[in-house]
């Protein structure tokens, strides 16, 4: 097999995004080299390689666990299954978050469900004298969390292995210049109709209880306390549940509450201040 069947076999069987991004990440083959070697011998190893990586991709299998790393906002984190994949919809938070925070350059932060630390990480990176702590209560996402914080050798950010609906009585009242979260929100009965790739995901990472409100309506009750005054509060939304979340915050001290929509033009991110 040559680099061009190789390639012409993952065309057949992915989108060409998905085809490129596959013999680049696995195998170097960039579009120039997919080129130049197209008439190479595609190694044998490598063909197997390909043939295992194609046959879980036609089962389902997200390309991001496949690959078993995905890029956020210019940085490469490791992912793998039991940790919620990288998306784009996080970078309004983050872009809130970093505005928000201007000019505090050792502001204390604290991610709610961090999963991988895409959040925690990106801001450490961002705020090198910050104090970032990161919240993730499952085994394998907090593993996945640990190995992206010494990926990039980071000492600014400490990761706790904790329950949000619990470990909120670990930290002090008044101590924390924001609180940033990508909490699951996804209602429990649409579970069953999401598409394929995202039924790999963890379900703890995507249900947000009945009616997608449950881990809001903690941070309401139990980290907004832990906010200085004049704090930040950037939440990640399901599109429909601004007007909720906007409620819940009315009635927790906050001000200043906004919601900002993504690229879709999709309500995305409430932001709000502490009184």
């Amino acid at each position: 097999m040559t680099v061009r069947e190789a390639f012409s076999l993952a065309r057949a069987k992915l989108s060409p995004f998905e085809a490129r991004t596959l013999m680049q990440e696995l195998f170097g083959l960039d579009r120039l080299a997919l080129l130049e070697k197209a008439a190479c011998v595609f190694p044998k190893e490598s063909e197997e390689v390909l043939s295992d990586a194609l046959c879980q991709r036609e089962k389902g299998m997200p390309l991001q666990y496949i690959l078993g790393r995905w890029t956020f906002m210019g940085h490469e984190f490791c992912v793998g299954q039991g940790v919620l994949i990288p998306r784009d919809d996080t970078e309004v938070a983050v872009e809130r978050c970093l505005e928000m925070l201007k000019g505090n350059t050792d502001a204390k932060i604290i991610d709610l469900c961090s999963g991988s630390g895409i959040i925690a990480i990106t801001l450490a990176l961002a705020f090198p004298k910050a104090e970032i702590t990161a919240v993730e209560k499952e085994e394998a996402a907090f593993s996945y969390l640990e190995k992206n914080i010494r990926r990039y050798a980071l000492t600014n950010v400490r990761a706790v292995c904790g329950d949000i609906f619990d470990c909120h009585k670990d930290f002090d009242n008044g101590y924390f210049d924001a609180v940033v979260s990508n909490p699951p929100y996804i209602r429990e009965e649409e579970l069953a109709s999401l598409q394929t790739e995202v039924q790999f995901e963890p379900k703890t990472a995507l249900c947000g209880g009945e009616d997608g409100l449950m881990f809001y309506r903690c941070i309401a009750e139990c980290w907004t306390d832990k906010l200085k005054s004049g704090g930040c509060m950037v939440l990640e939304i399901g599109e429909t549940q601004a007007d909720a979340v906007t409620f819940l915050m009315e009635h927790s001290n906050m001000e200043k509450i906004r919601t900002h929509k993504d690229i879709q033009e999709l309500d995305r991110v409430i932001s709000c201040t502490k009184k």
